[in-house]
């Protein structure tokens, strides 16, 4: 170190600290360096502190003079120093300010050191800001910009793109800046240009259907930049339009859950999906008739389109037919009977009938189809199950039949239909809770064997009435049918039953079987409310016939079921050689009496629930 007026130390002696800049524009670099040479000394101190433990000294602010002076004069030149005992937040802040003021450091670099001056301060903005000479404001700007991707601090720090670039981008998703930014630097493009380009993009949050309270924090909400950025795209846009697209699905899903107790189908309608619905209603040029139209309600196909669509999020367009097919039959057959009967309904509101036509309000003397519609899955399940009990019922009920169902399945192959827990379950109730359910064959026998004499009649019973549980559908029919099951014997009009329906369903059921009709005035009012509070309205009805009523979705496919021609009279049947041994066996088993033996039927209904 030198003596003189301003202290100087050889160049060797100096190292680089850590500076804020980390970009020296290589323009002005050469200014500087003709400067020296013109100068032949530096002339402005630069500002350094001493390396404990060593005889070097770490540049505090200067590195731009330090380096020039290196290139120019060589590592002995004396460089004119200040020397400073500074920690490491006062070195920093010191490099921070006098760049600042002297070749301004890249926004980007400014960003970088008021982290970390933040940082040293434990998050206090106002203590940090002080420390760099800084206003809150200038803070605040500088923080904003580090949503910005190292790639685009990188590129505005190497002034490739101006700040009003790096502003704008620092709104836009981080996965998408840095292919936005290789766009604006193969492009070339303005910021002007930029801007218009990504408010293409923007969502509008006044047109929102989801809450946008959280959105106020969002560093995707243009408003933050407007409030902080000379460039933004203004107040009131989403920059995140994946972001808002997935709200806004998240919300139009919500509605439409909302609305899955009013109809059966309801159908989120998206960009790429194609028009896979139609309108449906009573009448008009879709029109399928009062009668068929009342039947659509309670379709499986019947229901309400939900909008993802842009400009239409979340509105909700009822009533309508989601098979094309099915649809476009029930118009073709109510436009024919209304041609056969003389009428004829406008294709557009106000057109009057054609001449020789009689009016709509003429009555149909033709034959309409019978109102049909497709039965809910759900509704189907809860049938199935219920026509599995009654067929089980029944064929407790009647023992002769019960056994020639037996026969009937051991000639056709399907004793496997006979189900081995159903049967445990009614087993226990007939002969006590002792009955185990077991696959060891030798095992049981000795448990049946200790079954009481008795309970044996109602128990081959009980293993026909399981196989109901067990036969296919065709075949379940085909039992239905043959022992003649009455529905309103077995059918219960309950809440576990409507609870299968939605309110449009159960507005088509009621309809159905007269419910509506007989509650008069007071069905819209119940119809309006609550599905809960629906239900229990339906159920209380006065003076209807619950008792026998039977909605055709609980009915089964009526079938003949014939005894074959030609039967053989019970003198007629043939004899089987049977070898003495077996006779005697036979005869033996025969005369064993029952023990008690009771009426079969006293447990029939309550045997399968």
């Amino acid at each position: 170190m030198t003596t003189s007026a301003t202290p100087t130390l050889p160049l060797r002696r100096i190292v680089q600290g850590n500076n804020p800049r980390t970009y020296f524009d290589p323009v002005d670099m050469a200014g500087l360096r003709a400067g020296l040479l013109a100068a032949g000394r530096v002339i402005q101190p630069i500002i350094v502190r001493p390396i404990p433990g060593s005889e070097l000294y770490e540049i505090v602010a200067g590195e731009r003079r330090w380096r020039a002076a290196k290139d120019v004069f060589g590592d002995d030149y004396d460089m004119p120093v200040v020397i400073e005992a500074l920690n490491d937040e006062e070195a920093e802040a010191f490099a921070v300010i006098e760049n600042h003021h002297r070749a301004p450091m890249s926004h980007a670099e400014e960003a970088h050191a008021a982290k970390r001056q933040l940082l040293r301060h434990k998050g206090d903005k106002e203590e940090a800001a002080a420390s760099l000479g800084w206003k809150p404001e200038l803070m605040e700007r500088r923080l904003a910009l580090l949503t910005c991707t190292p790639a685009v601090l990188e590129a505005l720090t190497q002034h490739q793109i101006l700040l009003g670039h790096a502003e704008l981008l620092a709104g836009v998703p981080p996965e998408k800046q840095d292919t936005v930014l290789a766009g604006v630097l193969a492009h070339k493009i303005p910021v002007g240009v930029l801007k218009e380009q990504l408010g293409r993009f923007a969502r509008q949050l006044a047109a929102a259907i989801f809450d946008t309270a959280s959105c106020s924090a969002c560093p995707h909400n243009s408003a933050r930049q407007a409030g902080l950025f000379d460039e933004s795209l203004g107040e009131g846009y989403c920059q995140h339009p994946t972001h808002y697209d997935e709200l806004t699905l998240q919300a139009v899903e919500a509605k439409a859950q909302g609305l899955r107790d009013q109809y059966p189908l309801v159908q989120i309608v998206k960009a790429t999906d194609g028009c896979a619905y139609l309108p449906v209603a009573a009448d008009g040029e879709l029109g399928v008739g009062a009668a068929q139209y009342a039947a659509c309600q309670g379709c499986a196909s019947f229901g309400c389109a939900v909008s993802a669509l842009p400009g239409s999020y979340g509105d909700v367009t009822p009533s309508q037919c989601f098979d094309a097919a099915c649809h476009t039959m029930k118009v073709a057959a109510w436009r024919k009977a209304q041609r056969e009967s003389g009428q004829e309904t406008p294709s557009k509101p106000g057109k009057p009938p054609a001449k020789g036509r009689q009016s709509g309000a003429a009555k149909s003397k033709a034959t309409v189809a019978q109102p049909s519609n497709q039965t809910p899955q759900r509704v189907k399940d809860y049938r199935l199950a219920q026509w599995r009990k009654w067929a089980a019922r029944e064929l407790m009920a009647q023992p002769e039949r019960n056994r020639r169902v037996m026969i009937a399945l051991a000639r056709a192959g399907h004793t496997g239909d006979v189900r081995t827990a159903e049967f445990g379950a009614v087993a226990k109730r007939i002969a006590g809770p002792w009955v185990v359910e077991r696959l060891d064959f030798a095992a049981i026998l000795p448990e049946a064997e200790a079954i009481y004499a008795q309970h044996l009649e109602q128990l081959m019973l009980a293993v026909t009435a399981s196989a109901a549980f067990g036969v296919g559908l065709p075949d379940l029919e085909a039992l239905l049918n043959y022992l003649e099951v009455d529905e309103g014997r077995h059918f219960k009009w309950n809440t576990e039953f409507l609870e299968l329906f939605t309110l449009s369903e159960l507005e088509s059921l009621a309809g159905e079987v007269g419910l509506k009709a007989k509650m008069g005035t007071a069905f819209k009012m119940a119809r309006a409310k609550k599905k809960c509070d629906f239900i229990k309205a339906l159920l209380a009805v006065s003076g209807f016939a619950y008792e026998g009523t039977v909605p055709a979705a609980m009915q089964y496919p009526r079938r003949a079921i014939s005894a074959a021609s030609g039967a053989p009279a019970s003198d007629d049947l043939p004899t089987s050689a049977v070898e003495p041994a077996e006779e005697e066996a036979l005869a033996s088993l025969a005369a064993q009496p029952l023990e008690n033996p009771q009426c079969l039927r006293s447990m029939v209904s309550k045997a399968f629930f």
